[in-house]
């Protein structure tokens, strides 16, 4: 089984981070006076948490936002060519990507483009249900937008 591609690299910034962090409490033992090298220690700690805890975010991040191969994303929507080329239609594939990552985005741009967009057609905000969004801050699943899609298609 191969290793994975960024191990050795992580497997060295781990090392680089032990040894820095080695000198660094060296070096307050020799050079900090008795009654302050508890709170460099401390800081020291503080700074090497905070590493720690902004790459593991990082991870946990990339984790969940895990994009998909090149070109996997339009070939399992199945898009034809002719409707890829339509810039209304990139746009609003685009809205409903973004949308269902984030729920700032569904919330502040999108929802109140569909409840305008209801009320044109002669319905009402109240009569759109809004979908609820994900964990980790995403929007609305991608089934959840289809149903409000379709609930506005029914308007016409």
């Amino acid at each position: 089984m191969p290793a994975e591609p960024g191990r050795g690299a992580g497997l060295l910034a781990g090392l680089a981070v032990f040894l820095a962090l080695g000198a660094a409490v060296a070096l307050t033992e020799s050079f900090v006076a008795e009654g302050y090298r508890a709170t460099a220690i401390r800081l020291i700690a503080a700074l090497v948490l905070l590493i720690a805890v902004s790459r593991v975010r990082a991870i946990v991040h990339g984790t969940v936002e895990r994009r998909p191969a090149w070109g996997a994303e339009d070939a399992a929507e199945g898009l034809p060519d002719t409707e890829a080329a339509d810039p209304r239609w990139a746009r609003l594939h685009d809205e409903i990507r973004f949308s269902a990552r984030s729920q700032s985005y569904f919330d502040h741009l999108l929802w109140p483009r569909l409840v305008a967009l209801a009320r044109e057609r002669g319905g009402s905000a109240d009569t759109l249900e809004k979908p609820p969004g994900r964990s980790f801050g995403r929007g609305p699943s991608v089934a959840g937008l289809a149903r409000v899609i379709a609930s506005l298609e029914a308007l016409r």
